[in-house]
């Protein structure tokens, strides 16, 4: 199939990383991220101060316990960081130069801890094994800011990817989404798609609406990135786990580089805000912390003086904008800053977001069941068939500065709890 969307924005950021793909040192710390896994309830394995090993469980979760969360790196435990009600935010690691694997033999992909590196459509949860999936969908094509290209991240590593693939077909046929005109992936064992058009050509959303839409909530479509398939494939290979990355570092020092799963930041980027991720999703971390466990991408944003033009309402300083249009493209001109001049205010015009939703759904509408709960009426909206990634434009453009990507995060949490068995 050949995906092409009109809808949706390339948003023209400077800095974007360029050159060949250099190596990092072998950091003295690592951190495991788990961050991102706000409905699991974790049970640590592990204590500070003990040694581990790459590839070794240092938590499972207590409602499936087959679900491992393994160890990036080998060394000694510096730091448990907790959050808020101690839930467990991440493992740091001090580590050695030996860097031994854990040699215990794991028949599944489940034992080797890799279930995090599968996700769920619908909501947000990871791989269970007691689920099988209908559908399997990888994701060869980036378009998010900054990103590193696919045939980079896949560069030295193809074995493993065509064995990933290979190990994947053994659950559910798999769909294979690239760009158009991209021949590094034409040769692997599975459905290959092209996709063209602005981001958010990139979101697994996008590929699941036109090839297998999600209409019952009982479905279940497993989602992987370009390294989960390396790791699956790494796995079933050497029997070890792959905590090798490709990162793209944005600004006028940065560039593209070969790291580690959870390398610091420090000495990396500069910057008033360090993001982990992209700007559109990525996660405030600071100076001091590391990289995000679904992350391949470093940036930073302005963070100026509190200063409003002169008749900023009018935007008098931007050639060639209309008036229909200056909310839309408001940005497009200017650097990226945190600087946005006002608070979150009712929503205006629901017909602003549909410029830039390429998914066939009504976005205000969808936010606005998320906000009341009404999941029911949201499921009849396309709930079932959304991320929060999906909505990171439209929060972008929003005149109304509302949060839409944490909204319909929290929402799809609840919608989980409620429907979904996980």
């Amino acid at each position: 199939m050949k995906i092409k969307i009109k809808k949706g924005l390339d948003i023209p950021l400077p800095g974007q990383p360029k050159g060949e793909v250099r190596s990092i040192p072998f950091p003295n710390q690592l951190a495991l991220d788990l961050s991102p896994f706000e409905a699991t309830l974790f049970k640590l394995i592990k204590k500070e101060g003990e040694s581990v090993r790459v590839g070794e469980p240092l938590a499972y979760d207590k409602k499936c316990p087959k679900r491992l969360f393994v160890s990036p790196a080998s060394g000694v435990i510096k730091e448990i960081v907790r959050g808020v009600k101690r839930r467990l935010l991440s493992v740091v690691i001090e580590t050695d130069q030996k860097q031994s694997s854990f040699e215990e033999k794991k028949e599944t992909l489940f034992e080797a801890g890799l279930a995090p590196h599968i996700r769920v459509r619908p909501g947000l949860r990871i791989a269970r094994p007691d689920q099988k999936p209908e559908a399997i969908f990888v994701k060869a094509i980036e378009s998010a800011p900054f990103a590193p290209s696919p045939e980079i991240q896949l560069e030295g590593y193809e074995d493993f990817f065509r064995e990933g693939i290979k190990e994947l077909k053994k659950s559910a046929p798999v769909h294979l989404v690239c760009r158009e005109g991209s021949g590094a992936f034409s040769n692997f064992d599975a459905q290959v798609h092209t996709a063209s058009g602005p981001h958010p050509i990139g979101n697994h959303s996008i590929h699941i609406a036109a090839i297998h839409p999600i209409t019952m909530n009982d479905q279940v479509i497993w989602t992987l990135n370009i390294v989960d398939v390396i790791a699956i494939g790494r796995w079933k290979i050497e029997g070890a786990y792959h905590t090798e990355r490709v990162i793209s570092v944005a600004g006028d020092s940065g560039g593209v580089y070969r790291t580690h799963a959870g390398t610091p930041l420090a000495g990396l980027i500069e910057g008033d805000r360090i993001i982990s991720g992209d700007p559109l999703t990525g996660v405030e971390v600071g100076p001091e912390g590391y990289l995000g466990f679904y992350h391949h991408t470093i940036c930073s944003l302005l963070e100026p003086k509190e200063k409003r033009e002169f008749l900023h309402f009018l935007k008098l300083n931007r050639k060639g904008y209309t008036a229909s249009k200056a909310y839309l493209f408001r940005r497009k001109t200017a650097a990226l800053s945190t600087l946005m001049h006002g608070e979150e205010r009712a929503f205006i015009d629901g017909a602003i977001y549909d410029r830039v939703m390429p998914l066939p759904i009504e976005t205000m509408l969808l936010v606005k069941m998320l906000l009341t709960q009404e999941y029911e009426k949201g499921e009849a909206l396309g709930l079932l068939g959304v991320h929060p990634e999906d909505f990171a434009l439209p929060a972008y453009i929003c005149p109304s500065k509302i949060e839409m990507t944490e909204i319909v995060k929290e929402g799809l949490k609840a919608y989980a709890l409620q429907y979904l068995d996980d």
